[in-house]
């Protein structure tokens, strides 16, 4: 696969998408960390998923060669941007919890 940025570059902006996912999260009144035991929790913080989603939106966007301006550190702002809101407002509506977790929770 070759992609039409610098390493570098590509690099800068996976941070920056990162960067941009977990800050905002913050900003959002996420957890930073979900609750715990965290080997079992089904809660939506600003560490995980939300940079692993902005992370895979921009190598989508990279790999079908949509760059866009700045070498993609722009998109890489507005993927950073669109993972947090979508992590924090329609994860659970596209990803709903397994049924049999539900009743462990609820219990």
């Amino acid at each position: 696969m070759i992609i039409h940025v610098n390493e570098t570059y590509l690099l800068l902006n996976y941070l920056i998408a990162i960067a941009t996912s977990i800050i905002l999260a913050i900003v959002l009144k996420m957890p930073i960390l979900p609750e715990k035991p965290r080997r079992f929790s089904w809660t939506n913080s600003a560490v995980f998923p939300t940079p692993i989603i902005a992370i895979g939106l921009l190598a989508i966007c990279f790999s079908i060669k949509f760059i866009w301006i700045y070498d993609g550190m722009v998109l890489a702002i507005i993927i950073g941007i669109v993972s947090a809101f979508f992590v924090k407002y329609l994860f659970y509506y596209v990803f709903p919890i397994p049924p049999k977790v539900m009743e462990e929770v609820n219990e």
